[in-house]
This record gives C-alpha cells, sequence and structure tokens, in this order.
C-alpha cells in the first residue's frame, strides 16, 4: 500500500503553475494547518491535493538536496517514497541511479520508469545532469490513472520532474555551496589478508603446487606490505556551488541559475567529473489573454573513466586481486609488471585513459491564449540537444600497447553521439461550473521525434607519444570508421476529464491513442485509458468537528503501454552483412554488439501493455499531525517484450518476441507524525514500507520454463528467479563439499546439468523504504533519514574469488575468512577444503543483500534577520553539516546496494543480480552554507 506524505517535513508546497514554491512557515518545517488549496503537478495538469485521484507521491526540492549527492538527483529518491526502489548503479560521480517503480516492468526488457522534465521527455543519463538545486519537487505516478495519460510511455511508471521558476515579487536572490570529501565504504564482514597471513596461507596449500616459500624470503617480502586499497584510493574533493534569482511582476517574472559541481572521486590519478550548469527561465503577460514562455537549459559535463571488468585493467578489481607483498615500482623506479594477478593498473591508469564529455541543451518555449473564460490553448514546444564525445587513447610504448602489438604503435578512438529530441503538444483546456458541478476537460495532440547519430573511428599508429588527435596518425588497414543513424517517433492523440460535485465526489478519466515506430507495421497503434474515483468523506457533514481532517478514499483502473523496452528497427526484417575480405557473408537481420548476438525483425510484434487495477485511502487527523495513505494494487502485464533464441534448425539467430504475461501485486504505506508543533520546537518522523511479489503467468508457444544462463523464468514463480547447483554442505568426516542432483540426492560430484531454478531466490526485494526524523529548535535544525532493503538475493561473485583457496596458487590475495576452511573432522571450518578445481559455481554464493542504512544526517543552524540585523542585506544564513551513508547494517559479504556487477558485463541485465568489481559505494561528509539576500 502506498502511504502518500504529501506532506513531508520541510513544509506545505503550494504550485503557481507548472512550477512549485514552498510557503514555509518561519522554522521551515511544520505543515501549516490550512492545507486545502496545496497544488501538486500531476502530469498534464496540476491539481489540488483534495482533488487528486492517483497514486503519486511527491518529493519536494528541500528533501531531494537533502538526500542526494551533489552530482546526482537520481539518488534523492531512495527512501522518500513508497512504490519506488532506487539503487545506486554504481559509486561513480554523476552515476544514474536505477529506479523501479512498483518492481520488475516486464521480463527481458527495461524497467526505467518515464523521466518528464517540465514536459520534456528525457532517458536517465540526462535526466541524472540535472542539478538537484534547480529542482522544485518530483512527482512519481504509480497507477494506471496517473501514467494512462503517457500511454505508450506509463507503463513502468513516471517521474516528473519541476524545475524553479519565477514568481511576481521582490527579486529573491540566493547562493548555496558545499565542500567535502567522500571515501570508500569498508568491506562489510569480510577483510583481505595482510602478507604473512597470505604467504602462511599459500604455503599451507602447498599440495596444490605452490611453491612453499622458507621464512627468510616470508620476511623479505613481508617489508613491501601495504594495502592495495590504501595505495589506490584516496578521499575524494566535493565542491558545489550555485547563484540564483527569482523574481518578477505581474506582467512578466524570471529564474535563473549558475552551478558549478566538481567531485575528482576515490581513485588516484582519476579527475572524475567536472560539471557546469546554467538555466533560466522567463514568462512574460503580453495581454489578459495571451501569455507567452521560455526555459533554456545547459548541461556540460566531463569525466575520467576507467574499465569496469573483471581484470586488473580496472583498479578496483586489481585492489583484491593483488597480493600486498607486491610493490608498485621496482627498485629502479620503473613499474613492477611481474603481479601474478595481472599487469599494472597504476601504469595502466596512466597511460590508458578514457574521457567522456556530455553537452545537453533542453529548451522549452509556450504560449497559452484564452479564447473564451474557461477555455484556453496552449502549444508548447519541447527540445532536447544532446552531444557526447568519449575519447580513449592507448599510449604509444605502454605495457598494454607492447601485449596487443608486436611494434610499440599506440592507439587512438573516439565515440561520438548526437541526437536531438523535441516534443510538440497543442492542448484546450475547458473548464466549466454549473452550481456545484465542476468540469475539467483536457485534450491535446502530441508529436515526440527522437532523432541521434553515433560515429566511431579509431586508429593505431600514433606518430607522438604526448598528442592525442586522430590527425597525427599513420593510414593504414587498421584504421577504422563506423556510424549509424536512428530516428523513432510517436504520435498520440489524447483527452482527460475530471468531474467533482462540491470537491466530495470525484470522477476522472482519460483515453489516449499512441502510434509507435518502434513496433511491427501490423501493429503501430495502440489505445490506452483510465478511470478513476474518490470520496473526501472528511467533508460530509456528518464528519465535521471530528477526529479526522481529511479522509478520502479513492479507486482506479486503466491500461497503459511501454515501448521503452524495444531498441530501435528490430521490428523490421532486413539483411545485414560483413566486410569483403573478412569473413564475408549475408545474413537476416542485424548484429547487436551488446547482447553479442544477431536479430532478425519482427513486424508482428505487438505492444507490451499494463492493466492496473488501484484502491487507497489518504488520511490526516488530530489537527494533521497525523498524515498518511495506504494502497494496495494489481498490476496485469500482458505480451511483455522478450529477446529469445530461435529454434535451432531455423540458425542461431534472436528475435524480439511477445514472450508472455505476468502480474504484480503489492501494498505500500506512508506516514508523518508531527510530534511535536511549538513555536521554537517541531519535531516530526515519518516512514514509508512496500511489499511486492511479482509472478509469472504465462510463456509464449505453450513453455513453462525458460533459461536466461545465471537467471531462469519459470510459469508460476517471480520473474528471474537464479538458476544454479544447489549446494548441500560440507561433508563432515572428508571436507568435500556436496551438492543435490536433480532428484534432489546428495552427491560429493559436482555437474552443472544438476542446475535447477532456485525458486526461493530473486534480485528483488520482497520490502523496501525508509524512514527519517527532523527536529528543529529555535535556529538549529537536524534530520535523519534512512533507508532498507528485504528479501532480495545477490550472486556474490566477489566473495567467492576472494574465499576462493585455489585461487591463491595463482598469487592473488585472499579475504581473512578463506583459512576457515576444512582440515580435519575435529576442525571442519567453514568452507570445504581445498580443491583443484576450485570453488563450484552453486547457491552457495547466493546471499541476502538486505541491509539498512544512514542514508543522511544532516545537523544545521540558521541566522535570521533577528541575528544578523533588520537592516543587514542578508536575509537569512544557514549553516550545516551532511554525511550520507555513514554506517550500514547487513549479512552480505561486500556492498548490498549497488545494482550494477561490472559495467562490461550487462546483457540479460538484472538490478543487484550479481556483484563485481564496478565503481564501489562511498561515504561523503559535507559541509554547506546557504546565503539568501
Amino acid at each position: 500500500m502506498n502511504v502518500k506524505l504529501n506532506v513531508l517535513s520541510a513544509g506545505a508546497l503550494f504550485f503557481l503553475g507548472q512550477a512549485a514554491y514552498a510557503q514555509k512557515t518561519k522554522n521551515d518545517s511544520i505543515l501549516k494547518e490550512n492545507k486545502i488549496d496545496e497544488v501538486v503537478v500531476t502530469g498534464y495538469q496540476k491539481k489540488k491535493a483534495d482533488q487528486i485521484t492517483q497514486a503519486q507521491a511527491v518529493v519536494s526540492g528541500d528533501a531531494i538536496r537533502r538526500n542526494s549527492p551533489t552530482t546526482s538527483i537520481g539518488n534523492s529518491l531512495q527512501g522518500r517514497a513508497s512504490g519506488v526502489y532506487v539503487q545506486s548503479a554504481t559509486g561513480q560521480p554523476g552515476s544514474v541511479a536505477t529506479i523501479m517503480v512498483r518492481g520488475v516492468a516486464g521480463v527481458g526488457g527495461s524497467s526505467e520508469p518515464t523521466y518528464v522534465v517540465n514536459g520534456m521527455y528525457m532517458n536517465a543519463r540526462q535526466f541524472s545532469a540535472i542539478n538537484p538545486a534547480d529542482v522544485e519537487s518530483i512527482s512519481v505516478l504509480k497507477d494506471a490513472a496517473a501514467t494512462a495519460q503517457y500511454g505508450a510511455r506509463g507503463a513502468n511508471g513516471v517521474v516528473v520532474v519541476t524545475t524553479k521558476a519565477g514568481k511576481a515579487g521582490k527579486t529573491h536572490y540566493s547562493f548555496e555551496s558545499k565542500f567535502g570529501f567522500s571515501e570508500k565504504l569498508k568491506d562489510n564482514n569480510f577483510k583481505m589478508m595482510n602478507s604473512r597471513e597470505l604467504m602462511n596461507f599459500q604455503n599451507e596449500l602447498g599440495y596444490l603446487n605452490v611453491e612453499i616459500r622458507p621464512q627468510k624470503e616470508i620476511d623479505a617480502l613481508a617489508a613491501y606490505d601495504h594495502d592495495w586499497q590504501k595505495s589506490l584510493l584516496r578521499p575524494s574533493s566535493i565542491q558545489s556551488y550555485l547563484f540564483s534569482a527569482q523574481g518578477g511582476s505581474r506582467e512578466s517574472t524570471f529564474y535563473y541559475s549558475l552551478g558549478y559541481d566538481s567531485d575528482n572521486g576515490i581513485l588516484k590519478d582519476v579527475d572524475g567529473l567536472k560539471r557546469y550548469t546554467g538555466n533560466f527561465g522567463f514568462t512574460n503577460k503580453l495581454s489578459e489573454k495571451l501569455n507567452v514562455g521560455i526555459n533554456v537549459g545547459v548541461q556540460y559535463q566531463v569525466t575520467q573513466n576507467i574499465r569496469d571488468r573483471n581484470n586488473t585493467q580496472n583498479p578496483f578489481a586489481a585492489m583484491y586481486k593483488y597480493a600486498p607483498y607486491e610493490p608498485i615500482y621496482n627498485p629502479d623506479g620503473s613499474y613492477n609488471q611481474k603481479m601474478r594477478a595481472g599487469s599494472n593498473t597504476v601504469e595502466q591508469i596512466r597511460n590508458n585513459r578514457v574521457e567522456d564529455q556530455r553537452l545537453r541543451i533542453p529548451a522549452t518555449l509556450f504560449a497559452e491564449y484564452k479564447v473564451i473564460d474557461g477555455l484556453k490553448f496552449k502549444t508548447n514546444f519541447n527540445g532536447l540537444f544532446d552531444w557526447f564525445m568519449s575519447t580513449s587513447w592507448m599510449k604509444k610504448g605502454s605495457n598494454l600497447d607492447l601485449t596487443t602489438n608486436k611494434i610499440p604503435t599506440g592507439s587512438l578512438s573516439k565515440n561520438s553521439f548526437y541526437g536531438f529530441n523535441y516534443t510538440w503538444n497543442n492542448s484546450l483546456n475547458y473548464k466549466k461550473s454549473f452550481g456545484k458541478h465542476n468540469f475539467d476537460f483536457l485534450g491535446f495532440i502530441e508529436y515526440n521525434d527522437n532523432f541521434n547519430e553515433t560515429l566511431a573511428a579509431s586508429a593505431y599508429g600514433l606518430k607522438s607519444t604526448t598528442l592525442s588527435v586522430p590527425s597525427i596518425t599513420t593510414p593504414s588497414d587498421r584504421n577504422t570508421f563506423t556510424g549509424a543513424k536512428i530516428r523513432n517517433t510517436l504520435f498520440s492523440l489524447a483527452g482527460m476529464v475530471n468531474y467533482d460535485y462540491e470537491g466530495r465526489y470525484l470522477l476522472t478519466g482519460s483515453l489516449r491513442r499512441d502510434a509507435s515506430s518502434r513496433f511491427g507495421a501490423n501493429n503501430k497503434s495502440g489505445i490506452f485509458w483510465s478511470t478513476s474515483a474518490a470520496w473526501n468523506i472528511a467533508k460530509e457533514d456528518f464528519m465535521k468537528g471530528g477526529f479526522f481532517n481529511d479522509l478520502k478514499i479513492r479507486a482506479s483502473y486503466g491500461t497503459t503501454g511501454n515501448d521503452g523496452s524495444l531498441s530501435d528497427y528490430y521490428n523490421v526484417a532486413n539483411v545485414g552483412f560483413d566486410l569483403y575480405g573478412n569473413g564475408a557473408s549475408l545474413f537476416p537481420g542485424t548484429y547487436n554488439k551488446d547482447e553479442k548476438v544477431y536479430i532478425i525483425g519482427n513486424p508482428n510484434l505487438k505492444w507490451e501493455s499494463n492493466a492496473v487495477t488501484n484502491a487507497g485511502v489518504d488520511f490526516s487527523m488530530w489537527k494533521r499531525r497525523i498524515r498518511g495513505s495506504v494502497e494496495i494494487y494489481q498490476n496485469k502485464r500482458k505480451d511483455f517484450v522478450q529477446l529469445v533464441p530461435l529454434d535451432k534448425q531455423e540458425g542461431a539467430y534472436y528475435q524480439y518476441i511477445n514472450a508472455g504475461d505476468m502480474s504484480q501485486k503489492g501494498l505500500e504505506a506512508e506516514l508523518s507524525v508531527d510530534v511535536m508543533r511549538k513555536k521554537d520546537f517541531q519535531w516530526t518522523v515519518r516512514a514509508n514500507i512496500s511489499f511486492q511479489k511479482a509472478t509469472l503467468d504465462k510463456l509464449s508457444d505453450g513453455q513453462t520454463e525458460r533459461n536466461l544462463g545465471t537467471t531462469y523464468l519459470k510459469v508460476g514463480e517471480a520473474p528471474y528467479v537464479f538458476y544454479n547447483v544447489r549446494f548441500a554442505g560440507v561433508n563432515a568426516a572428508n571436507g568435500n563439499a556436496q551438492y543435490y542432483d536433480k532428484a534432489g540426492k546428495i552427491t560429493e560430484t559436482y555437474s552443472a546439468s544438476d542446475a535447477v531454478p532456485i525458486t526461493d531466490k530473486t534480485p528483488f526485494p520482497k520490502s523496501f523504504g525508509g524512514f527519517g526524523t527532523t527536529i528543529q529548535y529555535k535556529g538549529f535544525d537536524f534530520s535523519a533519514d534512512f533507508t532498507y532493503k528485504l528479501g532480495g538475493y545477490t550472486y556474490n561473485n566477489m566473495y567467492a574469488a576472494a574465499v576462493d583457496q585455489s585461487l591463491a596458487k595463482g598469487g592473488r590475495n585472499m579475504a581473512q575468512s578463506a583459512a576457515d576452511m576444512w582440515r580435519s573432522p575435529q576442525n571442519p571450518g567453514v568452507f570445504q577444503r581445498v580443491d583443484t578445481n576450485g570453488m563450484r559455481d552453486s547457491d552457495q554464493w547466493i546471499e541476502k543483500s538486505d541491509y539498512l542504512r544512514l542514508r543522511s544526517l544532516t545537523l544545521g543552524y540558521t541566522f535570521d534577520k533577528a541575528v544578523l540585523g533588520e537592516d543587514s542585506p542578508v536575509s537569512k544564513l544557514r549553516m550545516y553539516v551532511q554525511g550520507q551513508n555513514l554506517f550500514t547494517v547487513t549479512n552480505f559479504h561486500g556492498e548490498p546496494e549497488v545494482s550494477i556487477g561490472s559495467g562490461e558485463s550487462t546483457a540479460l541485465f538484472v538490478p543487484g543480480s550479481f556483484n563485481l568489481y564496478t565503481y564501489p559505494t562511498v561515504r561523503t561528509i559535507m559541509v554547506g552554507m546557504q546565503l539568501e539576500f
């Protein structure tokens, strides 16, 4: 059930136009009792809070800034809204967040919601580049009554972002700055060996043909002992600045801001991220009937990156794999290239560079004309220019250059992307009241066009060891140039109607028809609709003066579509080819580099649809000191899209098909309580929890099971259960590992063919949520926010390798717990005895990834006019200190939150299903200042 905290501790929200601004109490905390006029953005419309019949959660700008890293907005939603599951994709500065609204969305496709910023469609990476300080509020739309208005884009939920805008009144200036640092979180529940521990352990493993070291050699090597994490990592340096101005008159308003953010990251020799942002918005009332406006933004950022893979080209893998007695440098100062686990990662970081540049320019123009009383016409144009350039170069004479080429050559590659996405919406809005009957009609035509072009070039034979531009290469057949152009369109017709009687009885309905270029020629169009009703019981005469201040019961049903799970052009039957002289061939379909398969087009591909039933109740009581909501829902997804292999007699090809049906159900709840509400002392506590369950109802072609490799689909079970051999423990008598065969019998003979679906283990949590508190005493403010996850599992590759004793003979480091192995029946240990085959792939390494994390902790003090003086040009000065990810409680061995196991191994990606050596989560400490004048 979705408990909707329309009221957050920051105060009451009042929205003007499409932009919301916070009308706060003196101490910026307690919701004013008179909240009847609170207005929230619900997508294409805005409504008073007591007129809402849909499931949505609103997160205020203050909460966003308090809960987000300076360089990533997506993580700000973590733990703030029920039904919205958020995980950090990685800990890298500026990294996107993985967001799922009400659980896994389909099977084999993307679960990413639709992001709409001031009416503009964006993807997750574009959304993540928004400066959190420019955001006024975020509304997460969850049920069909809320998302059906977005039709083909609404099946996975919609995240609607409203940025700050001008308002009539005296110009208000503000300046905000932050300074701080971040550092890698400690490894939960394990620690790597030091030099002596590792060498003594290797000596004990002598029967694995590990060279036995004499004590003299151990003493000599132990002198080089060092912690590779300390050798490769550092505390990062964080800076953030934002200047903004807001104001205007009755005829015109404006808002502009300039921002700079920098986070050099925790990896030495790599400059993580620099970002520059600007935003300008202007509205003008040209006449009593005509309003116009424009909003233009710019976001430019530069990041330096590393290889995110499972070898020592990735320093986050190297720091676990290298032996602690192996130095970075030889005695003569040259790089030590005799690491037994791989080449020298420090040398590779310095000589093999990757730099990404991104430029985004979003722009919105609108004009609104009052035709007659109650009838308005509005035209709205949104455009987004997106440019990206990635440059990778391998220094001439570097170790990787000498390894991959017969003679030193060096290499350079550039990958470029540019695109323009625009949406043009024309609408008519008619509002009319007949006595106590109130009607609101909205109809619109919308066209969305998304074009992009990619270019990739690479060259070998650099003439210089320092320059890095293509013009200095020697032409050869090893120089390449490739590219692609992609375009997709969506044409929509939609209508919405809202009716209420005295604000007590509310009905809404919507109907939308979408035609998407991503679907087969025989199924281009889809129709989506919703209906909802609500009863404001608190407005009835028999409820006046009672215990409840607000009490609203609501229900909705509707359908939405999903074209986001499809890649472009895989609905088209076409022919591909390889180059002449290089395995020349002709084949049906297109080669997909990400999936590494040939894909045949499917002109009969149909819409994936989602039918959503939702019921909820919103309430407040005791002079609105207690506020909350509860919701239950059920989603029926039909014809979900999945990439599947064809029968072998048809060739080694894959195809996107409508692969089956699935259902989801859940319960969400939110609650906020003002424990204390006095003039100088306010204390609010808040909490939310979500329970969810997904079930695979049907697979196409009569199948009941489908193997996806490490995960599995089985009708009647949760989607994406793990698929592994079952571990049966350690034989205490001889120390051998035991496994279950397919018949369920225990055996000491391992066979990968005994793998079965592990139906009680899935990567998706059974419940998640957050809780927190805000306290204000005079000028002091304190807030704490916690997040948690329960019932999800992760295949723990990192820990499996760290305790696999057989890898020690290869020279890699081990976790201290690896030594806790079977030695005798009297000393059984935890792990099986050493086997030359190593630790086998089984559910022994599938661990529950539950956690409780202190997400954010803030302590501040505000100097107001009473302290600064009435004549001071400064109206308010707030100083604060903030910590994020300060501690974690978990039984998982390692980091339980990061959702991407490896950036270069994401085929059939399921968030949090496995871990490897991606950029780790960080702890952040910052001090900040907010100045208003």
